[in-house]
């Protein structure tokens, strides 16, 4: 019998209990008013960006997201959700990949299938991205799909707004499910600011223009991006730039991005 087979009945039996209970859930609310909702969560649903300019980085000296400066980017895609618990417990089963970051099961529940993957290494999100035709996202891609083309500080504006995304603020101090807050950028991208930190493509290296000396820059750590239910989303910035080892296991998630082809660019609408 295959290996995968006992992983796979307990799968099958997993989602049984979670669609019965969310058919009781749904019976006892019947009688409630209907009220405007999301869309169904599409699984690896993604948000064409168009090609142009975009404000990167930050006016402030001395941090590692100095200079403020305006990139160019070519048209591309980018996941309109963090990567869930079940596309990622999908994937491992479907390719019979053994995570470095095992711990991440352990944040998975059925009740939970649609929260952000958490707890996964930088390999890990990369395998899974490659499993699906994609990539991790360049940090310059993430940030213009969350900051639009106007260098806003949050998915929304400049101005903070309580309730508006997971951060430390919302109280939960855990994951909560893809798309719940209204934390959505100019282009529809959701959860940005809140929910998960994120794996980028990057090596943790200066700007161009940042003359700062930092030990840390080089081929060390990886970039992570956004911030998370522990960080104050009140103090963040989307141009924020962090930096670990990609071994580290810190309730990291991760979105996939690829690249768009010349008639998907030329249909795109204009930047934001």
């Amino acid at each position: 019998m295959s290996r995968k087979a006992p992983l796979a009945l307990a799968i099958v039996l997993i989602f049984g209990l979670a669609a019965c209970s969310k058919k009781e859930e749904t019976t006892t609310k019947e009688a409630a008013p209907a009220a405007a909702t999301e869309p169904a969560l599409q699984p690896g649903e993604m948000v064409l960006i168009p090609a142009g300019e975009f404000i990167l980085g930050s006016s402030e000296k001395g941090t590692p997201a100095f200079p403020q400066q305006k990139i160019n980017l070519p048209a591309f895609w980018i996941d309109k959700y963090e990567v869930t618990n079940r596309e990622y417990l999908d994937f491992s089963v479907n390719e019979g990949y053994t995570s470095e970051g095992k711990d991440w099961r352990l944040f998975f529940t059925a009740d939970k299938a649609d929260y952000p993957v958490a707890n996964i290494t930088w390999n890990d999100a990369l395998a899974y991205c490659k499993s699906k035709g994609k990539r991790l996202p360049t940090e310059e891609e993430w940030e213009k799909a969350a900051r639009g083309t106007d260098g806003r500080r949050y998915p929304w504006g400049d101005k903070w707004e309580a309730g508006r995304s997971n951060t430390f603020e919302a109280g939960l101090r855990a994951q909560a499910g893809v798309g719940q807050y209204d934390d959505v950028s100019p282009y529809g991208v959701r959860d940005m600011i809140g929910n998960v930190q994120e794996w980028t493509a990057n090596w943790y290296k200066a700007y161009k223009g940042n003359t700062v000396k930092d030990e840390n820059f080089g081929e060390r750590f990886r970039v992570v991006r956004g911030a998370s239910s522990s960080i104050y989303g009140s103090r963040a910035h989307l141009w924020d730039r962090s930096a670990y080892v990609p071994q580290a296991l810190y309730g990291f998630g991760c979105r996939c991005a690829k690249n768009a082809t010349p008639e998907e660019a030329a249909k795109a609408a204009p930047a934001k």
